[in-house]
């Protein structure tokens, strides 16, 4: 069911919308309680220039469902990058770094070859969608806010689209650049998706079947297999895919074995012996040592004969 309404203040984030590489509007600060916005990573106070502009969602904190965290997205007031950070000192070039233009913004004033393009990539939204204005991810810093502050995006010029999100390739490679500038990780991420159910032990079922009436075995429910996530809405569908195709920190929510359950049982012990063949071991050893005894002992008598043969030319000699 889409969502319209007359003016941006009557838009609401869903939770559909918590997805990495999401973009949302973070509205003025005297609409907002106190202390709303917080720093996600790292250390310093909130900068004022930060709201009433639109974020892009990198995490949604499994520890904090009610939490995202985000990086603000600029039009530094219509200039350009090159403009704002013109100098080619060593403290102008590494504010330079850690802004990526989202197209068609102008490229990276320091793209200058395909290497360079590789390290300030220009981003791109899905669909065709765009900004009104140019603009820059900034990726030095990392704020946090409850979701429920925050406002969906929305361009005028563009009145019928009402979703903004960078493409797959666009999030990964801001994530990656994130993580590379200030070493943050999204780590754990939050699911709706409820985790199956264990099933009973062996004994539990075999207990409650014997405490059971016989009469009553008819009316036993079968039992359900834990349901895959595909089973569940359309929504919620779109929140897993999002988040598989970008981490691997949800598998534990599509019933993936753990590390104790991929280990393979162990052999069963070998089946003993039979005790006839190993009498019959037994006698044949036996046999064999009876027979090469006579043979050992004319070999003895042999060496012996030598020795005091050779013993007796020595005293001749």
């Amino acid at each position: 069911m889409s969502r319209r309404f007359s003016t941006q203040k009557d838009l609401r984030v869903e939770e559909e919308d918590l997805v990495p590489g999401r973009v949302l509007w973070l509205p003025m600060k005297e609409d907002l309680p106190a202390r709303a916005v917080r720093r996600a990573h790292g250390k310093g106070a909130v900068e004022e220039g930060i709201y009433n502009h639109p974020v892009v969602v990198i995490s949604r904190p499994g520890n904090e469902s009610q939490t995202i965290h985000f990086h603000i997205i600029t039009s530094f007031q219509g200039k350009r990058l090159h403009e704002i950070y013109s100098k080619s000192n060593e403290f102008h070039a590494s504010r330079r770094s850690w802004y990526l233009p989202i197209s068609p913004s102008p490229e990276h004033p320091d793209v200058t070859s395909k290497k360079t393009r590789k390290r300030f990539p220009t981003l791109d939204l899905a669909s065709g969608a765009i900004l009104r204005w140019d603009s820059y991810v900034n990726l030095r810093h990392i704020y946090g806010i409850e979701w429920s502050h925050l406002r969906p995006y929305s361009n005028p010029d563009t009145p019928e689209r009402l979703v903004f999100r960078f493409d797959r390739e666009s999030t990964v490679r801001l994530l990656a650049k994130g993580k590379t500038l200030t070493n943050y990780e999204p780590g754990q991420q939050y699911s709706r998706h409820t985790q199956p159910r264990a099933r009973p032990s062996l004994a539990r079922v075999e207990t409650a079947k014997a405490e059971q009436p016989r009469n009553d075995a008819a009316e036993e429910a079968p039992e359900h297999e834990p349901r895959s996530p595909k089973s569940d809405t359309d929504s919620m569908s779109v929140v897993s895919s999002e988040y598989s195709a970008l981490s691997p920190i949800l598998q534990s929510d599509f019933g993936i074995a753990t590390k104790a359950d991929r280990q393979r049982t162990s052999r069963p012990p070998k089946v003993p012996p039979d005790r006839k063949e190993s009498r019959w071991v037994f006698v044949r050893r036996i046999l064999w040592c009876l027979l090469k005894w006579p043979l050992a002992l004319e070999m003895l008598a042999v060496a012996r004969t030598r020795s005091s043969n050779n013993a007796a030319r020595y005293q001749v000699r």
